[in-house]
């Protein structure tokens, strides 16, 4: 009896340490009576997904991933069932991309800068190129994608891109109202948002989001360089009391939304086309429509807080333009020596450009206002 019994408890531990290894999506088959279950749909077999997002639950970019998940339910007719892991409950935030890639989750949304290096064409996205707001670099990054399709994302599936709202400087107790003032501050930045920051006479330290709130309240850092919105999604707010609005720079952090590669191959061919035309017709435009809102919440909680928000004057943009303007000349370089010529970096950009004129012109004509950008898109605060 004991050895039928270890025996059938190492058959056991076998079967849930291969299960536990597996990748891909997990299908869940009918009964043995005939009857679909509570986990399976009409079709007989329902596809589970894991959706892992490094944004708090509770937040904008959080509520948003939880109705991508009900979304999925309900226009595949229930037939894939998408597990929601926000939070880094299942990824850390500087694990996203490999997780999935190695299919811990199914799909991830982060952003390019804890890759810093790893997406090189795309990270021309992340530089000061004048984006007003989050509505306009959504459209800007999806466009570059769509025209370009760069092979460095050859290993996923990409589901789409958005831009994150732009960039200020936000500081605990130093008051930033000309480029001297940053010198000896320590700002949170990655990637080419740190470049910024070390081109404008501060120090850049990459920290982790999620681990931001707890150095601006010790001290460890001054402050950050990110848009209103984390004045809330983060509680930044909280530890924090002055604005510079660096916004006409226009430098926005580019966030992804990535599905493992295997895990999309092996979706039904309906199904793939459902999830695609869905990202592409509604849910991209919703996630910057999401991003520019809980920006226009994060600058009303500036104002009723009594943040002091500095406005750089007129006469001195060109100046702190100058500044941002090294960060793209780097670039410049740095892809060159890949073995990029310079005509087709130079055409990246001009691209991008273009794409902003033509959105925010967009922007004007469907009445959309935004916390950043030109007066015309300008929200009216009280």
């Amino acid at each position: 009896m004991k050895k039928v019994l270890w025996l059938t408890i190492l058959v056991l531990v076998s079967t849930l340490l291969i299960s536990g290894c597996s990748t891909g999506p997990e299908t869940v088959a009918p009964d043995s009576s005939g009857e679909t279950g509570a986990e399976t749909s009409v079709q007989g077999e329902q596809i589970i997904l894991r959706f892992a997002n490094y944004f708090p639950g509770e937040s904008g970019p959080g509520k948003i991933g939880q109705e991508f998940t009900d979304d999925i339910s309900r226009i595949t007719d229930g037939r894939v069932k998408v597990e929601y892991y926000p939070g880094e409950m299942l990824l850390t935030v500087d694990k996203m991309y490999d997780g999935v890639n190695e299919g811990i989750a199914d799909i991830g949304f982060s952003n390019i800068n804890y890759t810093f290096g790893r997406f090189p064409i795309t990270e021309v996205l992340d530089l000061p190129h004048g984006y007003p707001n989050a509505w306009v670099g959504g459209h800007v990054l999806r466009d570059f994608y769509k025209e370009f399709a760069p092979d460095e994302w050859g290993e996923i599936h990409m589901l789409t891109l958005v831009s994150s709202p732009v960039n200020n400087i936000i500081t605990a107790s130093t008051p930033v109202r000309n480029p001297d003032d940053m010198r000896g501050l320590i700002l949170r930045g990655g990637g080419y948002i740190a470049k910024l920051v070390e081109a404008l006479g501060g120090t850049a330290r990459n920290v982790t989001m999620p681990q931001v709130y707890d150095n601006l309240a010790k001290g460890v850092i001054g402050g950050v360089l990110n848009p209103y919105e984390t004045m809330q999604t983060f509680r930044f707010g909280e530890v924090s009391n002055y604005v510079t609005e660096i916004w006409p720079l226009g430098q926005v952090y580019t966030f992804y939304m990535v599905m493992n590669k295997k895990s999309w191959e092996q979706l039904p061919a309906d199904i793939q086309e459902i999830i695609s035309d869905y990202i592409e017709n509604e849910y991209a435009e919703r996630l910057s429509l999401m991003f520019n809102q809980i920006d226009i919440d994060g600058k009303q909680y500036a104002i009723d807080s009594g943040f002091e928000i500095i406005e750089i004057p007129e006469g001195e943009l060109s100046y702190w333009k100058e500044l941002s303007d090294k960060v793209i000349d780097e670039y410049i370089v740095k892809m060159v020596g890949s073995g990029h010529s310079e005509e087709e970096v130079r055409g990246w950009i001009t691209f991008i450009r273009d794409r902003i004129d033509y959105w925010s012109e967009k922007q004007k004509e469907l009445g959309i206002k935004s916390s950043t950008g030109p007066m015309e898109v300008l929200y009216q605060y009280d």
